[in-house]
């Protein structure tokens, strides 16, 4: 296999805004490495944003940027689709702090199936897929959970992405991030290279849940 094959971006990916907590988050898995340092941008109050499919990662901070001036979520996306010459190879992703979402899939990601699926509160997106179903199914398992927390039904809904075939080639790095009412992520988690990206992140996320409350409230403050 050459460089080029190994890192070439196909992924797939739930972002999402919590309607019970109003916190933000995103579950992104691919089968090149260390997807976490590329793909996402999160923040507390204002929404989260995907950039993917030959990742550039000034676009999520383009959309970050326009989020934080208080515009919406399709606003954001067409200055994301505006700032990058090559939107045909793009695949990009927005939930604002209302819940409004909107997605992005230029008509070169990569196939043999490419696509997005936007409703309230949900965007997912995923390029190099076996199944064409998987980004509605994805956003649809996401919606059904709401007895679930909500690191919980990000890895639910990206679990379906597996179940229904995935990419092609197989995944092997996964990131976990969300934030909540403060200005550091509550959880930051990835697995950066893996042949079970998706078990190697539910134990891990098993491991950070005894603590996360902990982290964050050392972080306010360390007298309590």
């Amino acid at each position: 296999m050459t460089d080029s094959e190994i890192f070439v971006s196909t992924t797939f990916s739930v972002a999402a805004r919590c309607d019970k907590t109003n916190a933000f988050g995103a579950i992104v898995t691919t089968s090149s490495p260390a997807v976490g340092a590329r793909v996402i941008q999160c923040q507390s109050d204002t929404g989260i944003v995907l950039s993917q499919n030959m990742t550039d990662p000034r676009l999520a901070r383009i959309g970050m940027t326009i989020l934080q001036d208080r515009f919406d979520a399709s606003s954001a996306l067409r200055a994301m689709k505006a700032a990058t010459p090559y939107p045909e190879y793009r695949q990009l992703a927005v939930v604002d702090k209302d819940g409004h979402s909107d997605a992005f899939t230029g008509e070169n990601a990569f196939g043999p199936h490419a696509g997005h699926y936007c409703e309230k509160n949900v965007a997912t997106v995923g390029n190099y897929l076996s199944n064409p179903e998987i980004p509605k199914s994805m956003a649809e398992q996401y919606l059904t959970n709401h007895h679930l927390s909500f690191p919980d039904r990000l890895l639910d809904a990206i679990e379906v992405g597996f179940n229904l075939g995935g990419e092609v080639k197989d995944e092997k790095s996964i990131a976990l991030v969300i934030y909540t009412d403060t200005t550091f992520p509550y959880i930051d988690l990835r697995v950066d290279w893996s042949d079970d990206p998706l078990n190697s992140m539910k134990k891990l996320w098993e491991v950070w849940r005894n603590h996360a409350d902990t982290y964050r409230q050392k972080a306010l403050n360390p007298n309590l």
